[in-house]
């Protein structure tokens, strides 16, 4: 019988042949190499789909929408079908803008400037599909809302993107119940305390809406601190170099008052810490309903009613000031060329440092309108312009206002 010959025969032992000696590093290679790719493509779809998501704010949304029928008028429970969905689309489109923290921040603001006056806001719709039943009436409903007038009005309120900004806080606020002590833990701050329910309250109402609930047990030990700071009401001199002692940017002081487990109230201030400015302050109360369950406490209440009123002006006044950009409309009669109105924008952009853009909005045989944006006011850019030493040509201002002015070429 034939026998198979072992591949170690002849080889030296258990030493694998020549050939898998020398393509094994190759093998290596190989799967190095493929590790490679992979890892690189994986990286490209991470950076692709987060490129997607980050541009995916839509003006286009598909909602529903509901009207409840009354004394059979189907009429104006789908007015109010058609009212709810564009409301809806508008709130989808803001939190997608926005984010859910900068919803919860400023959702007053939005409901008085946006929310309540939805027509405006809504470019166009068109109705999917519909069904009644003896209740209520139901539709799905395609809408697109005005972009350009969004991003406007966010513009004015200050509010243009889903970054918002964390505020470091800290709280010095006196907790009195009836029968007991006051509680305050300025008092002795080596010494650690629990947090009260004012303490609870508070942190949960301002993480909520993204702020940095300062860690009041890390006080440095080798920080001096005055003896006033250690009274249990303190003056905005005093709560200030507590903020600055525990580097806070916002310190809310003020005493939350428990009358029993139903009712309580708040009078609170936040003062801003750089400068020692008062930029909100106000009372509040709160009264639980023991006819409705999983409520706030008391406590709770009242100090989510002052933070919903009160926290869009802290925001507000510890944000980075922002120059004002104005946009206004130049009207030039008297153009003879295309190369005069090109003449004209390059005029404007090289020697006037407070115009951001110059774009021509409309067009027409010896006039253009002319769209800039600007720092600066109408009639100080007009004055300018027509007693600008560089300028292409002669012209004098017709018409002025605060929305613009025309330029007659002479």
């Amino acid at each position: 019988m034939k026998k198979t010959k072992d591949l170690r025969d002849g080889v030296g032992g258990d030493k694998l042949p020549c050939f898998f000696t020398s393509t094994l590093p190759f093998l290596h290679l190989c799967l190095f190499l493929l590790f490679l790719v992979s890892l690189l493509l994986n990286l490209l779809i991470k950076d692709s789909l987060a490129q997607e998501m980050k541009e995916a704010v839509s003006g286009e949304r598909i909602v529903t929408g509901t009207g409840i029928i009354i004394k059979e008028n189907i009429a104006l429970a789908r007015n109010e079908a058609i009212s709810q969905a564009f409301s809806k689309a508008l709130e989808e489109y803001l939190i997608q803008k926005l984010g859910s923290q900068g919803m919860a921040n400023n959702l007053q603001r939005l409901d008085e400037e946006i929310l309540s006056k939805t027509k405006e806001e809504i470019q166009d719709y068109q109705l999917i599909s519909e069904f009644r039943t003896d209740r209520h009436v139901r539709i799905l409903m395609k809408v697109r809302v005005n972009e350009a007038v969004l991003e406007q009005k966010l513009k004015n309120m200050g509010l243009s993107s889903t970054d918002s900004i964390q505020i470091d806080v800290l709280f010095l606020v006196l907790e009195k119940k009836k029968g007991s002590s006051a509680i305050y833990w300025w008092g002795d701050p080596s010494r650690q305390t629990s947090l009260t329910q004012t303490d609870l309250s508070l942190s949960s109402a301002f993480e909520d809406r993204g702020f940095r609930i300062i860690n009041r047990s890390f006080f440095p030990p080798e920080k001096s601190y005055d003896e006033g700071m250690l009274n249990a009401e303190l003056s905005v001199e005093e709560a200030v170099k507590w903020g600055r002692l525990l580097s806070a940017q916002i310190v809310i002081a003020g005493e939350a008052n428990l009358y029993g487990a139903s009712r309580a109230s708040v009078f609170l201030k936040a003062i801003k810490v750089v400068d020692g400015t008062i930029i909100a302050q106000g009372y509040r109360d709160g009264t639980v309903d023991r006819n409705r369950k999983d409520e706030k406490s008391a406590i709770g209440l009242a100090i989510n009613s002052w933070a919903n009123d009160m926290i869009p002006y802290i925001i507000e006044g510890v944000k980075p000031a922002q120059n004002i950009v104005n946009r206004i409309i130049i009207v030039i009669e008297g153009f003879k060329s295309w190369r005069a109105l090109r003449e004209f924008k390059e005029f404007l952009k090289e020697n006037f440092p407070e115009i951001k853009s110059v774009l021509e909005r409309s067009l027409k045989r010896d006039s253009v309108k002319v769209s800039v944006k600007t720092s600066g006011s109408s009639k100080g850019l007009a004055e300018k312009v027509v007693n600008h030493p560089k300028r292409p040509f002669s012209f004098d201002v017709s018409e002025s206002s605060d929305q613009g002015f025309t330029l007659v070429i002479r």
